[in-house]
């Protein structure tokens, strides 16, 4: 099946030989088939009806991602998935992506995003960018919190005095 499959493929047969990938077992090969051509409706058919809801999910999303836009967010309302789709943007470190999806379509969920995007920042090494991303996600005890882990007593001083005054005690207690 998958030599044939292989062949009507070169022949521009799609059909067909999504009928023999399926066939032979290999489904993904058709839906990576349709995907390269960017029949992307097939792509999901194919991975949805051999695959199961997940992997479709996944399909579904890099649709998404190669529509972009409003294209995106409708598609991705149509599948019920926007958070998920945020989700995944963060998850795969593409913040850029997860805040244009949440800016178009999910502003209340800006704010998770932004602290998704300060904890890699923070994973990054880069202090002062998470800090400002920790601000604007409503949560700047954790910006005191990763400068009196780093115990940098200045920071966490200077960012609990403008952001999170409550906290000002326990950073001169740490210090």
């Amino acid at each position: 099946h998958e030599v044939l499959a292989k062949e009507l493929e070169a022949e521009k047969q799609w059909s067909a030989a999504e009928h023999h990938h399926v066939a032979s077992g290999n489904w993904q090969f058709a839906a990576q088939m349709y995907f390269a051509l960017e029949m992307y409706e097939d792509a999901y058919r194919v991975t949805k009806t051999n695959g199961g809801p997940v992997p479709a999910r996944q399909v579904a999303y890099r649709w998404g991602k190669c529509l972009g836009g409003d294209a995106a967010v409708k598609l991705y309302q149509k599948f019920n998935m926007l958070e998920l789709a945020i989700d995944n943007a963060c998850d795969s470190k593409d913040f850029k992506y997860g805040f244009e999806l949440t800016r178009m379509a999910m502003k209340q969920k800006m704010p998770d995003v932004h602290l998704k995007y300060a904890m890699f920042l923070e994973d990054e090494g880069k202090f002062e960018e998470a800090e400002e991303e920790f601000v604007v996600a409503g949560k700047p005890k954790e910006a005191v919190l990763m400068y009196v882990h780093m115990h940098n007593w200045d920071r966490a001083a200077a960012v609990a005095e403008l952001h999170y005054p409550e906290s000002m005690p326990d950073v001169l207690m740490g210090q």
